[in-house]
């Protein structure tokens, strides 16, 4: 993974479906070396496109925070018991006030409940729970730009997608799918950047019908791209789930300010006893020292600041991560 790598990465945060002569112009290279790097960097499981139809726009489902307190002993397991739900879409090991961080979604009230009374308490080794539901998104994934390229140039990525990056209240009425919008769904949430004519042939329609029907969502907001990559591999090795407690008064303009910092993967304002939430991404310890104190220390009304570090992704996006190999000790240590 080199410089030139992780620019091409930065160009697939901004825009995930960017063709190859789109990227090589925001990365100043070739098409030609655009095509041959990026399947390389595709192929190894450092990044990946999805598509992902958006649960808040549809009304499909909800989500919430969980974090989980565990016997000594007992959180690996538990974390992996966790990423093997439906429900999880991502799941994290921490240091910290507790040992697992995860989201969760679900689909109604009685959903919810079977989930927080009886599914995370029976885990085995689990404690305590506490939740923190989702009611105001301010930045998710789909828009994190970790200042691998320009403000200028992920901007003019960004103008090119035909999907929603940013995060907007809904305003229009859940969609109606049909069959062959769930298909288009599907097909890409398993190879976001694969062409009309291989998702056509997929779906059993025409280039044309599938493209029109695939942008339409997007457009709508309904179906949203996204590139997966795990921060550490762009250089961003310190990964930390923080919660805060702000005066509610300035809730609003805290997350807007948390949104718009790079080290910001996603921010949320939630229900119980954090009032906001999200996942952040630096270079080092210092780099979260100074995070802390100029960024979360100035934030209008914080009142209150928690933050666990990740140890391990469990889980991403609704994919579960294989375990890495722990690094060889070195010499004299």
């Amino acid at each position: 993974m080199d410089a030139l790598d992780r620019r091409i990465i930065g160009a697939l945060l901004a825009h995930p479906r960017a063709t190859h002569a789109q990227i090589g112009e925001a990365v100043f290279t070739s098409e030609a070396t655009v095509s041959r790097r990026l399947p390389r960097l595709m192929r190894s499981g450092a990044v990946r496109v999805i598509g992902v139809m958006d649960s808040e726009t549809t009304r499909r489902a909800r989500s919430l925070f969980v974090r989980l307190r565990c016997r000594p002993g007992t959180a690996s397991r538990s974390a992996e018991h966790l990423a093997r739900w439906s429900e999880s879409g991502s799941v994290k090991l921490v240091t910290g006030s507790v040992e697992c961080v995860a989201e969760v979604s679900y689909t109604s009230n009685e959903h919810l409940c079977q989930l927080m009374f009886e599914q995370l308490p029976g885990l085995d080794g689990i404690l305590a729970v506490w939740s923190n539901q989702v009611i105001r998104r301010f930045s998710t994934p789909h828009g994190w730009s970790p200042s691998l390229l320009p403000p200028d140039v992920v901007d003019r990525l960004r103008d090119q997608r035909m999907d929603q990056w940013n995060e907007q209240v809904p305003t229009v009425p859940p969609p109606r799918l049909s069959p062959l919008d769930e298909a288009i769904v599907t097909g890409l949430s398993r190879d976001g950047r694969q062409g009309w004519q291989q998702l056509a042939e997929r779906c059993g329609a025409s280039p044309v019908t599938v493209r029109r029907r695939a942008e339409a969502m997007m457009t709508a907001g309904f179906l949203r791209m996204r590139t997966l990559v795990e921060p550490a591999v762009v250089g961003l090795p310190v990964n930390a789930f923080v919660s805060l407690n702000v005066n509610p008064t300035q809730l609003g303009q805290a997350g807007e300010l948390l949104a718009a910092h790079p080290a910001v993967l996603m921010i949320a304002a939630t229900t119980g006893d954090r009032n906001l939430c999200g996942e952040i991404a630096l270079a080092s310890d210092s780099a979260l020292y100074d995070f802390l104190s100029e960024t979360v220390g100035q934030l209008p009304g914080l009142q209150h600041a928690d933050v666990a570090v990740a140890l391990r992704s469990v889980k991403r996006a609704g994919m579960v991560l294989p375990v890495s190999a722990p690094e060889p000790a070195h010499a004299g240590t």
